[in-house]
């Protein structure tokens, strides 16, 4: 009778255990992924670079949904990226792809562009009765790009077609007045398509290593020091980073920048981590405002 309490109370431990592993466990191996606007490389000009981040909130949107994936929040990435003068467009070279994945701290950038895009509307009428509807054709073509290598690790393709009744969906003509709506409704069968891809290799992508997010040192206050990196670039509660510092700069006879001669000269510990900045102490060195974080 003892002996059976104790294997029912092992078995209880157990039970909780993996009850709350998904918020810890699990959580820590799905994969980070930074969605950038794909381009609008069909003949549908109407809705412009528009299509092209409706495009890349519905990818987000559908990534997220699949449980498998972390997917920046992408106002926090367009903010960075502008940040840094890099753009958000999707034109990612290896280079771009590095800098954004130590700056964001993600493994992989997924971007692309929709190659095809039309909608054609068509009335039916006969004495006085009739009706119309809109037939949305799309495609789309991503590709996921490693931010350690620059390589493409994945190209996934996705087509399909949306019919909206009446010519019209929520209220706006489907030929010519942009609505995002609308237009993430008419890319989604696409989309799903390529979301389908993207989660069957998911397997083999989450032993990637996430980069560590690169930020810098924003203010000092009793003793901490905050960064301008926090949740949203993946930053945890004991992380370490190093502080380095400009200590000299090289310039041409105009005075145009021409390097820079950097100093590692702390280390810093993540004590509290918010939405979109972390709060360090200093445990070796020193650090000041405006120094950089790796």
């Amino acid at each position: 009778m003892v002996r059976f309490g104790r294997i029912t109370a092992v078995l209880l431990m157990v039970v909780a255990v993996l009850v709350g592993a998904p918020t810890s466990l699990f959580a820590q191996s799905k994969i980070r992924v930074a969605v950038m606007n794909f381009e609008n490389n069909s003949t549908w000009s109407w809705w412009g670079d528009n299509l092209g981040a409706a495009a890349a909130d519905e990818l987000a949107t559908q990534l997220v949904q699949t449980g498998k994936f972390t997917v920046l929040e992408r106002r926090e990435l367009a903010s960075i990226l502008q940040e840094q003068n890099l753009g958000a467009s999707g034109a990612v070279t290896g280079a771009t792809a590095a800098k954004v994945g130590k700056l964001l701290g993600v493994q992989l950038i997924l971007t692309g562009s929709i190659t095809a895009f039309s909608i054609k509307r068509t009335s039916i009428g006969l004495r006085g009765i009739g009706g119309s509807y809109s037939n949305a054709e799309s495609k789309v073509d991503a590709r996921l790009v490693n931010t350690e290598t620059g390589e493409v690790m994945l190209v996934a393709v996705g087509q399909g077609n949306k019919r909206m009744g009446g010519g019209y969906f929520k209220g706006v003509s489907a030929e010519q007045t942009f609505d995002q709506g609308a237009a993430q409704e008419a890319l989604r069968p696409a989309v799903e398509q390529v979301v389908l891809k993207l989660t069957e290799q998911s397997g083999s992508l989450s032993s990637m290593t996430p980069a560590a997010p690169e930020g810098q040192i924003v203010s000092t206050r009793a003793g901490s020091y905050y960064i301008n990196r926090g949740a949203g670039a993946g930053v945890k509660v004991g992380q370490k980073f190093q502080v380095h510092h400009v200590v000299d700069e090289i310039k041409d006879a105009d005075g145009k920048l021409l390097d820079k001669v950097i100093e590692q000269t702390g280390v810093l510990e993540v004590t509290q981590v918010l939405a979109n900045s972390a709060i360090c102490k200093l445990v070796s060195g020193k650090a000041a405002v405006n120094d950089t974080v790796k």
